[in-house]
């Protein structure tokens, strides 16, 4: 269901996460779970600016995938294409550098919204009532009332008949009302023990509970580390601690990366090599960067091979 509107051209659903031309039903742009994910947290910050921690831990780290800020610069430049391929100027989704992302001339919809808001409303429909006519008919009620009143006090002839045990009823009604009062109020204390004992047992086990579940994944998430390879100072290659020793795996992975390296960057051979530890030896995972990883110029590219004839 498309629940956003971008630039009054581009639609988002938000089921598909891609992007539908409001001019053209048929025109759409898939973005991917990742992409989408990232314009669905722009779109709801309302204009308001997302930083890049947010998305990242949003887009990906919820979802248990450990990426860099390279990942997310990629998912902008692709929501960028899509808003530029519907039409919408693409400088609506504005970078601020080392902080974050923002998008603007954004606005939520509802098709309920829309509708109402299109269907014209006819006069013919309200019924018309004057405000003379409202209080003459309150002031005739009333001197009738009145008129009524003041002719059965002048005839004498107002009477109230009244029964004989009615007395004895009345009595009856109040002898029995305190022991039933009583009774009701007795009752009462039970149920609002037991209440009270469960709501206490609740909160003991939430105050329990809860500590252990509080913070988001960035905080109980695994740290991931590296060490380098060797010493040298112009040693460019980092292993994980626990695969350091293993001079087998070490070799097979450095070997794969030189015969199999990305084609969607050039300077392949340039670039610092984290090699990352994994459960199969068929998996070979990497991360290539311009600069150590941590720094915000370190523009990290993840590298993943999988080689499914010996698996």
């Amino acid at each position: 269901m498309v629940k956003f509107l971008i630039g009054d051209i581009a639609g988002f659903d938000t089921d598909t996460f891609a992007l539908v031309s409001q001019r053209d039903a048929t025109l759409s742009v898939p973005l991917g779970a990742t992409a989408g994910r990232c314009l669905q947290v722009l779109l709801e910050a309302n204009g308001e600016i997302v930083t890049k921690r947010a998305l990242l831990a949003q887009g990906w780290e919820q979802y248990g995938a450990v990426v860099s800020d390279n990942n997310l610069s990629q998912s902008i430049v692709r929501i960028r294409k899509a808003l530029q391929q519907l039409g919408v100027d693409p400088a609506l989704l504005a970078t601020l550098p080392r902080i974050g992302y923002r998008l603007t001339s954004a606005k939520r919809v509802t098709p309920f919204v829309d509708a109402l808001d299109s269907a014209p409303l006819n006069p013919a429909s309200v019924p018309e009532s004057s405000p003379s006519n409202v209080a003459l008919h309150w002031d005739n009620t009333q001197n009738s009332e009145v008129s009524r009143n003041l002719s059965v006090a002048e005839s004498g002839t107002l009477e109230m008949p009244v029964s004989e045990g009615a007395s004895d009823t009345a009595e009856h009604v109040t002898a029995t009302s305190t022991p039933t009062a009583t009774r009701a109020r007795r009752s009462w204390w039970p149920a609002a023990g037991l209440w009270f004992g469960v709501a206490a047992i609740s909160a003991a086990l939430a105050a329990w509970v809860v500590p252990s579940l509080r913070g988001d994944l960035r905080t109980n998430a695994n740290v991931a580390q590296w060490a380098p390879l060797d010493d040298t100072p112009g040693n460019r290659v980092f292993i994980a601690p626990d695969f350091k020793q293993d001079t087998d795996f070490v070799k097979q992975r450095l070997a794969r990366l030189a015969s199999t390296p990305p084609l969607a960057i050039d300077d392949a051979h340039e670039r610092y090599v984290y090699i990352n530890g994994s459960g199969s030896l068929d998996v070979f995972s990497y991360f290539l960067c311009r600069a150590p990883i941590g720094r915000a110029d370190s523009e990290c590219l993840s590298y993943l091979l999988i080689d499914h004839a010996s698996s």
